[in-house]
């Protein structure tokens, strides 16, 4: 009898049709957080970042990122936490077990919306574009002005126009 190996990473079309409809559903699930979430978030004067619900390893994981113009709080996050469990327990929206984690974005998060930049306004950036503008493609400052298309930084008294479209990731510049 000669040696059979099996490769463990080829996957017939029933389990991509597995992996589609978990991709399918956890779409379903995080535009139904988003609409529980919602009425919450409006009352506490909290802002809904970004829901994603998928697999990491063995543990489906339902995180919820959400901010306030002051920063949100630990307690903030718990009462959101708690909130949501129980209403998405009384919904049994997710038949399997997983795990809730609401938190903040964090200091290093990626500045993308238009609120984003308002909220960024007056603070120290660093951006990183697609192309080259004025010689190089990494740029820091403060941001001084924003419109539609464009932004505006401002190093050292010389301003620099950046095409939004032509930002790679733009995020709060930490100080050590």
């Amino acid at each position: 009898m000669g040696l059979v190996l099996i490769n463990p990473f080829f996957f017939d079309s029933k389990r991509k049709d597995v992996f589609r409809n978990l991709k399918a559903r956890g779409m379903e699930i995080t535009d139904r957080v988003v609409e529980i979430a919602k009425d919450y978030l409006e009352d506490h004067g909290i802002e809904l970042i970004e829901v994603i619900f998928r697999r990491e390893g063995p543990v489906l994981m339902l995180r919820v990122i959400v901010d306030t113009l002051e920063g949100v709080k630990v307690s903030e996050c718990a009462d959101l936490n708690n909130y949501l469990s129980e209403a998405l327990d009384k919904e049994d929206l997710v038949q399997d077990r997983y795990t809730i984690e609401v938190s903040s974005p964090g200091l290093d998060r990626p500045i993308k919306s238009d609120r984003d930049f308002e909220h960024s306004m007056g603070k120290e950036l660093e951006l990183t574009t697609y192309e080259a503008i004025d010689g190089r493609k990494t740029h820091e400052g403060a941001l001084t002005g924003m419109g539609k298309d464009n932004i505006v930084i401002e190093r050292r008294g010389i301003s620099t126009v950046i095409s939004r479209d032509k930002i790679a990731l733009a995020r709060l510049k930490i100080k050590f």
